[in-house]
């Protein structure tokens, strides 16, 4: 008879409870690291009150915030009325708490990336366990063992991880699709591993998707792709019983997306520009209307000849962020500068400008062990390839669109994630088996040790960089009245635009 163990059931739903701890650890960790106690004194991350400055000016009936808070990440009307080109995602946070939040004194983005982190962890942590909880349970306590370290790497190596590291206005966008992406990955993951039916994941996908959209467009449109397979499949296969199924989930992502488009009408004067441009005439990007950067500058150029989004860029940046070599302090500096001039050169030579944001560190030394299990994938059986065929191809949908853009950014990385997860998922699958019946059980461990020390040593690593980060170095929490009134007198503004421009922000932190 085989001796019991903590591990729950195949089929148990709280599977991922029996790592209450681990898991609390993490949350805990995670907290610390968004409260700022750690970061480096004098830096304190760009726009964490861009978000309750955005909630509170909704409340009052319009869309545009302060200058002196967005700064030169705003979108700027002729006339100096400024806009955020981001959703209105990340406000669900407060729109749930805001009834009784200090904003005066407590900003909530610290708390909303916290949340959107650990939560999301928390989904692709169940989501890996599905996919091996069946082979666990067989290896007895070393199963037991197997599954804590895999838990402690989705904690401590994973993007959730990254989020919590840096609470600027940028990663709660992002906070929030990580987390919805979470959700989507756990429920394929159910179907899978757990034989849910495709029906039963109709409303809850096409909410999650609807709700990225509002957060990370780039991320959405892989979801909306899911979606759409998904709800063409039930229609083709069981309309009669699932039609209303079939319609809500529509109407869901319909009303988003009308949504989304409303909001872009009402910000940038039509529904398709989701971006303020680099030209006069027009909503006009902040380091440019600002005189920060130039209309005609390399970047302003690459995306005017060769668009945001390229499917040359592919090539190009698929290197970049899978082989950059990590930035450890000075140290590694120099050698990443010439690696990015040899890919541009031999890659991207006719794309024109694509930044490149420290800190640097490529996925194979930010995530080798998960590497390892995505590639893995292609031992999976075929029932799985064949359960996971429409998330997967929503996943490289979004792939694809993150890899074209002409920035690259260690943040985007976690716009990867969902993909190289839903690689994982298949991969676990089949690897456990394997390492459940192999006889060079040492070879396995030390390899499988190596690379997860080796990618929590380069998720602290980049951790610790991360508490540093800043847009850029004229970025500060919020501009001085003179320092908005010096920047306005630059332009043709008269007074009375002046002191419109530069008004005080509502919260005065």
């Amino acid at each position: 008879m085989t001796k019991p163990t903590a591990l729950a059931a195949p089929n148990d739903a709280l599977t991922v409870w029996r790592a209450i701890d681990l898991i609390l650890i993490g949350m805990v960790f995670y907290a610390v690291l968004a409260s700022g106690i750690l970061q480096i004194p004098g830096i304190v991350p760009f726009g964490q009150s861009i978000y309750d400055e955005y909630y509170l000016a909704l409340l009052d009936g319009h869309l545009d915030i302060p200058a002196r808070v967005v700064q030169l990440e705003g979108h700027y009307a002729p006339d100096g009325t400024t806009y955020l080109y981001h959703g209105v995602g990340p406000l669900l946070t407060r729109f749930a708490l805001g009834w009784f939040w200090p904003f005066e004194s407590v900003g909530m983005a610290q708390f909303s990336i916290w949340a959107w982190a650990c939560l999301g962890t928390l989904c692709y942590h169940a989501a890996f366990l599905k996919a091996t909880a069946r082979e666990m349970e067989q290896l007895g306590e070393k199963g037991l063992a197997l599954s804590r370290l895999l838990s402690l790497a989705v904690w401590f190596s994973s993007p959730g991880l990254l989020l919590a590291a840096n609470t600027s206005f940028y990663h709660e966008p992002i906070a929030l699709a990580y987390a919805a992406t979470g959700a989507f990955v756990l429920i394929w993951a159910n179907v899978a591993f757990e034989d849910w039916p495709l029906w039963r994941t109709a409303i809850p996908c096409a909410a999650l998707a609807a709700v990225t959209l509002h957060a990370r467009p780039n991320v959405a449109i892989g979801l909306y792709v899911a979606c759409t397979l998904l709800l063409m499949y039930l229609a083709v296969t069981s309309l009669k019983q699932n039609w209303l199924r079939v319609g809500l989930a529509l109407a869901i992502l319909g009303t988003s997306g009308v949504g989304f488009l409303g909001l872009n009408v009402a910000r940038f004067g039509d529904a398709t520009e989701t971006h303020g441009r680099y030209t006069k005439d027009s909503i006009q990007y902040g380091f440019v209307f600002w005189g920060y950067e130039d209309r005609d500058s390399a970047r302003a150029e690459a995306f005017k000849e060769h668009g945001k989004f390229n499917v040359k860029r592919i090539p190009h940046n698929v290197a970049i962020y899978a082989l950059d070599l990590p930035t450890i302090q000075e140290y590694v500096d120099p050698l990443s500068e010439q690696v990015h001039t040899f890919a541009r050169n031999t890659l991207a030579g006719d794309l024109g400008f694509i930044r490149i944001e420290k800190p640097f560190a490529g996925i194979l030394f930010l995530w080798p062990l998960w590497l390892v299990f995505a590639l893995w994938s292609f031992k999976a059986q075929r029932s799985v390839w064949t359960k996971l065929a429409i998330p997967l191809t929503g996943g490289l949908v979004l792939a694809f669109l993150t890899l074209s853009y002409g920035t690259i950014t260690l943040r985007y990385r976690i716009d990867l994630w969902p993909a190289l997860s839903l690689f994982v998922l298949a991969g676990l699958s089949a690897a456990m088996p394997r390492i459940a019946v192999t006889r060079n059980t040492a070879a396995w461990k030390w390899g499988l040790g190596i690379c997860f020390l080796a990618g929590l040593a380069m998720s602290a690593n980049v951790t610790g960089q991360l508490r540093q980060f800043r847009v850029s170095p004229e970025a500060t929490s919020v501009w001085s009245l003179e320092e908005c009134r010096q920047l306005a007198s630059l332009r043709d503004f008269t007074t009375e635009q002046t002191d419109t421009i530069c008004q005080p922000p509502r919260i005065a932190r």
